[in-house]
């Protein structure tokens, strides 16, 4: 009788302190608990995490330049986990999942970015402007400004065209060489060179004096692939 009594105190104490187990969870429900003879606890929870919004990116010519709006907020998704988890003897606690559901999808969180009647004109100038309607997609990426005079630039890139505002050095992996494209606050580019730190979502932007450069710092960006 004492030996069972011990087992229902230790066995609220733990199912007391069960929701710090689940901090990252939406709501959890404990079901399924059971004390075995050989000192393994376990239960099983019912949990709803959410998962937030993709973020979509879009082109607006009614927006000025390096300017971004909120368009739609989105809702985040919510999934259904079974969860078990098991204590032996008071140890730690181990937690393994045992099956997952979609409850509700998630919408997407939708920004607009500007590029204002300057950029507007700039595409009409270059007769690319309705390719902007076909763009492949937008890329967060992190960027850097540099110049054809900084310490070790030789001023030619890897297709062969003059370094400098406009000549983009990128992953070739990620964005092939040669790909148009256009980078809010920025502008108009064509990814020509390469370089030994641009690895992954990387991207130096080029700028006609090491001045320009060094203003534009590094800083996050949106990258739009042009067909």
């Amino acid at each position: 009788m004492i030996g069972h009594s011990l087992r229902a105190v230790s066995l609220v104490a733990i199912l007391g302190a069960f929701p710090a187990v689940t901090t990252t969870t939406a709501s959890a429900q404990v079901t399924h608990v059971t004390w075995q003879r050989n000192g393994l606890l376990s239960w099983d929870a019912v949990e709803l995490r959410k998962s937030a919004p993709p973020v979509v990116h879009r082109l607006s010519f009614s927006l000025a330049s390096g300017s971004s709006k909120v368009i739609a907020a989105g809702t985040p998704g919510i999934r259904k986990i079974l969860v078990r988890y098991t204590q032996r003897d008071g140890g730690a606690v181990h937690r393994s999942v045992i099956a997952s559901s979609l409850v509700r999808a998630p919408k997407p969180r939708i920004v607009a970015d500007g590029i204002g009647a300057s950029g507007l004109a700039r595409f009409e100038a270059d007769s690319i402007a309705r390719m902007v309607y076909i763009a492949r997609g937008a890329i967060e990426m992190l960027a850097t400004g540099y110049a054809a005079d900084c310490a070790g630039c030789d001023g030619m890139t890897a297709i062969g065209r003059r370094a400098g505002h406009g000549i983009v050095a990128v992953d070739p992996r990620v964005i092939p060489l040669g790909t148009h494209l256009y980078i809010p606050g920025y502008g108009l580019a064509v990814a020509g060179d390469t370089g030994g730190a641009i690895v992954g979502h990387r991207i130096d932007l080029g700028f006609d004096s090491l001045r320009d450069a060094m203003i534009f710092g590094r800083r996050a960006v949106t990258v739009y692939r042009i067909k």
